[in-house]
């Protein structure tokens, strides 16, 4: 489906939608009691944890480039994993203060561009806030220097400890750590201003708070979709397998990324145990397939998990290359999400979408 063709429906739906006196724009739901509860419980307790994980993960760092060994390393690979496990999260929200310091494409941009990265780690001419170095930084930078470079991890520590460029080396992750560190600190201070305005501003117009949640989860589910899920196993492309493009290729993190990421945008969608979009949808009446449509996202979402916990035990760059069809099956059920999530939901609620993606949703 063209992405034109796609944005006539929406439009359509938009002014069908508004123009009835009894359709769900004009519920009486609580909005305030919403954007209070996806505000407090949600983002905050997000960006929270992210900047803990974050400072863990900054010290860890700074143990290892001080004395390489086994024990600071593996310490610096768990505090690595906790920290992009809630990063899945809160990268949702790419609007306010992380859309000002533009904090999903500075830590999460894969799969890394490894040439770049080596001739940066071994040579010091380097720029991370350049878009040249955009793939080349962030939590994909962690996780080629924590686990590659070399065959084993007496290598990697040998790269960091006594190698000829290992002083140039520890101020690469030095640096990559300090920008993680530093945007994260930016989006957390600026998110408790910014978080007031957030929930005082109800209505549905384009750029409201609840017009921003419902465009960054499509968007975000659709990263999840194209990024995670479709890129690595070809959809696009007759479906011929690039397993080396999975998110976390190195540390085989995958596919822990990859559901934490959606349980995120689900539990944003159910309002975690307040009120969510569920509620909204629920508040409107509206239904899909005779269905109440809110129960049709939820389960959307559980098949989704279901097939992709189904891979393990093989990491995602495994499964691609042993178990094709069942990796081709999630990818199946996360695209038919896309019509409920991009269509049917901004539709009920009346929200237009505006971000612009460069894929169209036929895939």
């Amino acid at each position: 489906m063209s992405r034109i063709f796609l944005f006539s429906i929406l439009f359509v739906f938009f002014v069908m939608g508004c123009k009835d006196p009894d359709n769900s724009c004009a519920t009486n739901f609580d909005q305030t009691a919403f954007l209070t509860n996806i505000a407090n419980n949600i983002i905050t307790a997000r960006y929270d944890s992210l900047k803990q994980e974050v400072d863990a993960l900054s010290l860890a760092v700074s143990d290892f480039t001080a004395s390489p060994s086994q024990q600071t390393l593996d310490a610096a690979r768990t505090a690595y994993r906790n920290a992009g496990l809630i990063w899945q999260k809160a990268m949702i929200f790419e609007f306010g203060p992380a859309e000002e310091v533009q904090l999903r494409a500075t830590l999460n941009n894969f799969p890394v561009f490894e040439s770049r990265l080596e001739y940066a780690a071994e040579g010091g001419n380097y720029n991370l806030e350049i878009d040249s170095f955009s793939y080349t930084r962030g939590f994909p930078a962690i996780d080629y220097l924590l686990y590659a470079g070399a065959a084993d991890d007496a290598g990697i520590i040998t790269l960091f400890d006594t190698d000829s460029n290992a002083q140039i080396r520890r101020n690469f992750l030095t640096a990559v750590m300090a920008q993680i560190k530093s945007k994260t600190d930016a989006v957390h201070s600026g998110w408790a201003t910014y978080k007031s305005t957030f929930i005082a501003t109800t209505g549905v117009s384009t750029g409201s708070p609840i017009s921003l949640l419902v465009n960054q989860l499509n968007q975000n589910y659709e990263l999840f979709k194209n990024n995670k899920l479709g890129n690595t196993i070809g959809a696009k492309v007759s479906y011929i397998a690039s397993p080396d493009k999975v998110e976390a290729k190195h540390s085989g993190l995958s596919l822990d990324f990859a559901l934490a990421s959606l349980y995120g945008t689900y539990e944003l969608f159910m309002g975690k145990d307040g009120s969510g979009f569920d509620d909204y949808i629920a508040a409107s009446g509206a239904e899909k397939d005779g269905q109440p449509l809110q129960n049709v996202i939820a389960n959307q979402f559980n098949t989704i998990t279901a097939s992709l916990e189904a891979l393990r035990p093989e990491t995602l760059n495994g499964a691609i290359q042993n178990n094709f069809n069942a990796v081709k099956t999630a990818y199946g059920h996360a695209q038919n999400q896309v019509v409920y999530l991009k269509t049917d939901l901004a539709s009920v609620l009346c929200i237009s979408i505006t971000y612009v993606d460069n894929t169209d949703d036929g895939d």
